[in-house]
């Protein structure tokens, strides 16, 4: 009796053991799934839906993995490619990988170029017409392009702020004349472009590459 007795003991104890590690392995997944966001971000997006997207993708990367860790033992970081059902799982929670570091990159850009200035309108045109700051800034300038001495408008004003923010110590008046011209020309020269006084294209890229 007392043989049987070790003998059941001995058969079953692995079994327990087995379905006590089982137990243990399902509620204790191999990482922690969760997704952090990113301090980063612009949580002032023009477009709230895009931040919404991004709030809800970070929620279910995680809970999608502990899903199907808890549930199917699956982990979706490292599929079994043998099992149907983990390779499918597998795909979408890359999907969703992608899908959220494509959004935090957006609302990160968008956060830094507020950094610098930008506005939620500036940054929705900027999108929507693939510009870069630079091409954008080119865009708000082209009333500058062409200008010469002689003239006395706005653009003018644009012109010598510009040039004062390069360091060039000139009136705010508006009015292209010797002392703004030279200024230009000092200017175009320090950056190895033809000295011609007049704002071209290459001299109002250089003025604005800040």
């Amino acid at each position: 009796m007392k043989r049987l007795a070790i003998l059941i003991v001995i058969i079953t104890l692995p079994v327990i053991t087995y379905y006590q590690y089982q137990k243990y392995r399902r509620f204790h997944p191999p990482v922690e799934y969760s997704y952090t966001t990113n301090d980063s971000i612009d949580v002032y997006y023009y477009d709230p839906a895009v931040l919404q997207h991004y709030y809800k993708n970070v929620y279910e990367i995680g809970a999608f993995a502990r899903q199907m860790w808890y549930n199917k033992q699956i982990d979706v970081r490292f599929p079994d490619e043998n099992d149907t059902e983990a390779m499918p799982a597998a795909r979408y929670y890359q999907q969703l990988l992608q899908t959220t570091a494509y959004l935090e990159g957006r609302l990160i850009r968008s956060q830094q170029l507020k950094q610098a200035g930008f506005t939620n309108q500036n940054i929705k045109v900027m999108e929507a017409e693939g510009l870069s700051p630079l091409s954008f800034y080119l865009t708000k300038h082209q009333s500058l392009i062409g200008l010469a001495r002689g003239e006395k408008n706005a653009s003018v004003w644009q012109l010598q702020k510009l040039l004062r923010k390069h360091d060039h110590d000139i009136p705010l008046d508006g009015i292209f004349n010797k002392i703004t011209e030279q200024a230009l020309q000092d200017f175009q020269q320090s950056q190895d472009l033809y000295p011609s006084g007049q704002v071209d294209e290459y001299s109002l890229r250089k003025l604005l590459d800040q």
